[in-house]
């Protein structure tokens, strides 16, 4: 199998409206977090989410090429966290999409959890930290075939 690490370009994408969202949720679909790995920062209205990503930008549709890497998404303009009980807990969840409706972004989740976001003026930041790596399992992306 080819090094994938020479097609690999560390991502760094801003969002500023929905459509931009909708190519952040291809970016970040199945991406790992812990819930302590979550920060709100009230008084500078930023909400902090590290991530473990997959690389579906250089996978070609080739799940099994997939590599996992350390991304930090952040979101400015957030007023408040709708509902912060899922962060009482020590659990490791996957992103499903994120998406925004009514001053709100809404990050979906597995096992039916959202994290809702009232928001103002927002923008979102999705950038690459670390160098991409196999992971030990590999999702698999929906297609319509």
């Amino acid at each position: 199998m080819k090094n994938l690490d020479k097609s690999y370009v560390p991502l760094k994408l801003r969002a500023i409206d929905d459509n931009d969202l909708s190519v952040f949720s291809d970016c970040i679909y199945q991406s790992i977090f812990l819930t302590s790995e979550v920060k709100f920062d009230k008084k500078n209205k930023l909400f902090l989410l590290a991530l473990e990503r997959f690389t579906w930008e250089i996978a070609e549709g080739e799940d099994h090429k997939l590599k996992q890497v350390p991304s930090v998404l952040t979101i400015t303009g957030v007023e408040k966290i709708e509902d912060n009980s899922i962060f009482l807990n020590n659990l490791i969840y996957n992103v499903l999409s994120i998406n925004n409706y009514d001053n709100s972004i809404f990050i979906l989740l597995n096992d039916n959890k959202i994290i809702t976001l009232e928001v103002h003026n927002w923008s979102c930041l999705l950038e690459d930290v670390g160098k991409p790596k196999w992971p030990a399992v590999t999702p698999t992306h929906l297609r319509n075939d």
